[in-house]
């Protein structure tokens, strides 16, 4: 039962960390631009929208860190927003491959990466590896 708790909470966590990542990447979208005016309400409504397109392009990546910091008991934040920037990096180089030098695009996607990998961590990661005790270990 332990197990599909845990796994419950993994997957609450990936889908809230793609939410604040797709808040995030809107934010940023928003500010960089003045379209705070007529079209701003439109962007709040593409949040779902990034955030599906964001958990689909992660999947495999994120699956891969987040298995790791499971069967290692990683609890650490920095792990997960370097991880979380270690997958926007394998995501630009894989999917996006960019063929100019768009600074300002990859810091934007790099600091995604790393916003989603820190929600990550506050809801699923700060508990990762728990194992139910053994019948040795009881006193």
């Amino acid at each position: 039962m332990l197990y599909l708790i845990r796994f419950a909470l993994i997957t609450i966590g990936f889908v809230c960390a793609t939410f604040a990542a797709s808040l995030f990447l809107n934010m940023l979208l928003i500010g960089s631009t003045e379209w705070l005016g007529g079209e701003g309400p439109f962007l709040y409504l593409t949040i779902p929208v990034f955030a599906s397109a964001i958990g689909h392009s992660v999947l495999v990546p994120a699956a891969l860190i987040i298995i790791y910091a499971e069967l290692t008991a990683w609890r650490d934040w920095l792990f997960y927003a370097l991880g979380g920037a270690a997958t926007a990096v394998v995501i630009i180089v894989w999917k996006w491959r960019p063929q100019t030098e768009d600074i300002s695009t990859f810091a934007a996607i790099l600091a995604t990466g790393v916003v989603g990998g820190f929600v990550y961590w506050m809801i699923s990661g700060r508990s990762a590896g728990i194992i139910p005790p053994s019948p040795n270990n009881q006193i």
